[in-house]
């Protein structure tokens, strides 16, 4: 998907949460492009079920909002995010202990924990979970805690405690930005608050993000860049990356990389 599909996308779907419908005229006007661009925009929707087609434009299905919001998010950029998923997975040996967190990045590393044994899998997700309970020889923690309805995720004290009586694990997480001089950060306080006492528990901290969460700063900090151990994205970064991972001893990860 490109980026100025993923423009309109975001509109039509702003669109309908606010107003609950959406015209192909309205969309072809504000972005200056055909009726029949918005309709095949409608149209990859819908496969998506993030929205119903009517006759000029489209609405909401009969799902609830925070299905789609979390459905959307999965979409955008997936076969990065695929590739991500696949290389992070290596880094998992058998009867390991890791923390997913829950984003759609780490949704893709999911599928490829059936090829190992005896692992325990902590996650605060029902988004996860909804992949995961298939993997059945696996143990899996749930934090627990306060549900979020938007981002089908759980935070605060309840899953702050579960956090705080485990270590040991392989944290692997990802972000709104990740920067050379700020680190990652996030967007969401609260979100924010909890990976930050999930990584000062974990052994190792994988960052996973694809192209577009690089040098972009987002509001929050968590932590700095040396805080990591490997990171793993779906394009080469700059050479300036390449360096700092160097002096920080940064494993960097990507495709067709050759150390």
């Amino acid at each position: 998907m490109g980026l100025l599909a993923e423009k309109r996308h975001n509109y039509i779907l702003d669109k309908l949460k606010s107003s609950g419908r959406v015209t192909v005229t309205e969309v072809a006007q504000v972005f200056e492009v055909t009726e029949v661009t918005v309709r095949r925009d409608l149209s990859w929707l819908q496969k998506q079920n993030l929205v119903k087609k009517t006759y000029g434009g489209a609405v909401l299905p009969n799902l609830p909002e925070i299905n789609i919001s979390v459905r959307f998010r999965h979409t955008l950029n997936q076969q990065a995010k695929r590739i991500i998923g696949e290389l992070a997975s290596r880094l998992i040996s058998d009867g390991d202990v890791i923390y997913l967190e829950a984003g759609s990045t780490c949704y893709e590393i999911v599928p490829h924990l059936a090829k190992y044994n005896d692992l325990t899998v902590i996650v605060n997700s029902l988004h996860l979970m909804s992949r995961l309970h298939e993997q059945v020889k696996h143990k899996i923690i749930i934090t627990g805690g306060m549900y979020r309805h938007e981002r089908m995720d759980m935070l605060g004290p309840a899953a702050e405690a579960t956090i705080s009586q485990l270590g040991g694990f392989k944290a692997f997480t990802s972000a709104d930005d990740i920067s050379i001089e700020s680190g990652i950060s996030g967007a969401d306080v609260a979100t924010v608050t909890f990976t930050r006492m999930v990584l000062r528990q974990a052994a190792k901290v994988v960052f996973v993000g694809d192209r577009s969460k690089f040098d972009n700063p987002a509001l929050y900090k968590i932590a700095d860049v040396d805080e990591l151990d490997f990171m793993v994205t779906d394009t080469a970064p700059s050479q300036d990356w390449h360096r700092v991972c160097r002096e920080k001893g940064i494993r960097l990860i990507y495709p067709n990389r050759r150390d």
